[in-house]
């Protein structure tokens, strides 16, 4: 029987709208670094010694699984290892194998997927989280890891797709409204990002998170009257926010600002005397 859902705490849940706005590919090389130096050996004097003992364990762990494939201690000592090494890819084929032995334990099938994306395996982690998807669709966490892979993966369409098809059943998930907002605006649908983003700040004016969406989608429309739009946006968004985050969005309203400016024209004498055009 599934455990229910725990409380998220404030922090989390910033953590989490910044992730929905802003995009995966912003944070997610960060997700699981932290985690591995956790695990990994100190930075003391017996460092080494630490990695060696580590290297030991895990060889041990491969000569047992030699001998017995679906040794289940093997397997899980073996994963530990890899992670304590800082060595996460060296966990996904026991890991493999575990879900294998153990099809139904979700939360395993959920950290290989986890891995798989640390380590660039994106259609690896795709078919994981189709897999979860599929046993329980209306699992808000699994449909955002999966619009988050397609899109990492080019597969604005398909999140799409997938994103509304969920709307339908549960229409009523604002987080899942959110990420097709951002969907439709990286896939260069601003007319239906915008209207979504409306829709939100008419429901809750009080919400920045549809505010900021709003203003990072106009910031990339190809429509100059609308990109001036933005900075009003971004202002309104960072007085609504909470003060942890405040900063957070000013940077991305710069970083939008920035590249929103007209670039200079080179001159035909820059362009014809290798002199004068800056090094690459």
């Amino acid at each position: 029987m599934p455990q229910s859902k725990p409380e998220e705490s404030p922090i989390r849940k910033i953590f989490k709208t910044l992730v929905l706005v802003i995009g995966p590919l912003i944070l997610l090389s960060f997700s699981f670094g932290p985690l591995l130096q956790a695990f990994g050996p100190s930075s003391s004097a017996d460092t080494s010694l630490i990695t060696e003992q580590l290297q030991t364990e895990a060889d041990g762990y491969r000569a047992v699984l030699e001998r017995e494939p679906d040794n289940r201690i093997a397997l899980e000592g073996l994963i530990n290892t890899q992670l304590q090494l800082n060595e996460p890819q060296g966990a996904i084929e026991p890991l493999l194998k575990l879900v294998e032995l153990e099809p139904e334990d979700r939360g395993l099938r959920g950290f290989l997927a986890q891995i798989q994306q640390e380590t660039g395996d994106f259609e690896g982690a795709l078919e994981q989280l189709q897999i979860l998807y599929e046993e329980d669709p209306r699992n808000s966490q699994v449909l955002e890891e999966l619009a988050n892979t397609q899109m990492i993966l080019g597969r604005n369409s398909e999140a799409i797709a997938l994103l509304e098809n969920h709307l339908k059943e549960v229409p009523e998930d604002n987080d899942a409204r959110l990420r097709l907002a951002f969907v439709y605006a990286r896939d260069n649908q601003t007319d239906q990002a915008i209207a979504l983003y409306d829709e939100m700040i008419a429901v809750d004016p009080s919400d920045f998170t549809p505010v900021l969406g709003k203003a990072m989608a106009l910031s990339s429309a190809a429509d100059e009257d609308l990109r001036a739009q933005a900075p009003e946006l971004f202002d309104q968004a960072a007085r609504l926010a909470p003060p942890q985050i405040r900063e957070q969005i000013e940077q991305q309203a710069a970083l939008y600002a920035q590249s929103n400016q007209p670039q200079p024209v080179e001159s035909s004498v820059d362009s014809e005397d290798p002199e004068l055009t800056p090094a690459p």
